[in-house]
């Protein structure tokens, strides 16, 4: 395990070496540090944070910040990793709604009956990867370990939501079918939604086989005709290329360019990005891309900061994103 200041430096160096303005912190003010986005910070009416392995009690594979409440884990020691960070980040542990994730894409409306589900009661919502609310004092929270934790927020309707996008939920839609429940259900306009694209596995780490790239063209929500897809680096003496997509054209201007899969020729196997999905996912879905805060801090890479499952082969504990409006 590293310790708080190094911990520090590698989100700075991280921050500073994709351009970020030092949008993305490492909160180091209370006795659990996490990360939080300035961007979000900005937004007073709510608190957030995404946890590390820091500070926690756990230990074993769980070192030492684990908040999986269904591994093997001891759950009084869990529970205090719960009233640790919760105490940093400023929300009530006992009223968070933490349903069990399943990578699919089902998205619960969260109610004040809902507060403290699976962790002061028992587990009432299985088969969950998505909220969204509206009530204060009523968290959500997300875990991951390798996925991507995306949290979401609308300062205008004073709504929030949090996302897990697995590879599955991820080509799913599952950023963008949260959004738009947003809206149906809050009359959210997606311009208004700001969105974290918070730790998880990056492009370097992330190898994947044709099942999942198949997968990937399906996704109803990028546009992979011909002419908005394009090559980087395709030649007879590179071993691999970037395939690239535009975003959907707004105001009549044309869309970023994202680089979503590289193309492994020698291995036959590909180098999949979900951060880049999930942005052009969330531009696609009407999100300004000023408002889509992308941290790009890798989970594989950083392993003794958070928890990654491919790098420990699935022994490890969960880290966890929380957005609570105040």
């Amino acid at each position: 395990m590293i310790d708080i200041s190094e911990a520090k430096t590698i989100i700075d160096k991280r921050v500073s070496e994709i351009n970020r303005f030092n949008n993305v912190t490492l909160n180091v003010e209370h006795d659990t540090p996490f990360v939080e986005i300035e961007g979000f910070k900005e937004m007073s009416f709510i608190s957030h944070g995404f946890s590390t392995r820091l500070g926690g009690v756990s230990t074993g594979i769980y070192e030492s910040m684990n908040l999986g409440l269904h591994l093997d884990d001891d759950r009084e020691l869990v529970i205090e990793n719960y009233k640790r960070i919760t105490s940093s980040i400023g929300i009530d542990y006992k009223r968070i709604s933490c349903p069990n994730q399943q990578h699919h894409d089902n998205i619960l409306v969260v109610d004040e009956e809902d507060a403290g589900d699976g962790i002061i009661r028992d587990l009432t919502h299985n088969d969950v990867d998505a909220q969204i609310t509206n009530v204060p004092n009523l968290p959500l929270i997300v875990y991951s370990a390798d996925c991507v934790p995306i949290l979401l927020a609308d300062p205008v309707k004073k709504v929030i939501g949090s996302v897990h996008a697995g590879w599955r939920g991820t080509v799913m839609g599952i950023a963008a079918k949260t959004v738009k429940k947003m809206q149906d259900v809050y009359g959210c306009d997606p311009k208004d939604i700001r969105a974290v694209i918070g730790p998880s596995i990056g492009l370097d780490n992330y190898e994947v086989d044709q099942t999942v790239i198949d997968e990937v063209r399906k996704c109803e929500f990028i546009d992979f005709s011909d002419d908005n897809v394009s090559l980087l680096g395709a030649s007879d003496t590179f071993d691999n290329e970037f395939i690239i997509v535009k975003g959907l054209p707004k105001d009549g201007v044309s869309g970023p360019s994202y680089g979503l899969y590289l193309t492994v020729k020698e291995k036959d196997r590909y180098m999949l990005n979900l951060w880049n999905i999930n942005e052009l996912i969330l531009y696609n879905a009407g999100l300004t891309l000023g408002h889509i805060y992308n941290t790009k801090i890798d989970t594989y890479t950083y392993h003794d900061l958070f928890f990654s499952h491919r790098f420990t082969k699935g022994r490890r504990g969960l880290n966890a994103g929380i957005i609570s409006i105040k």
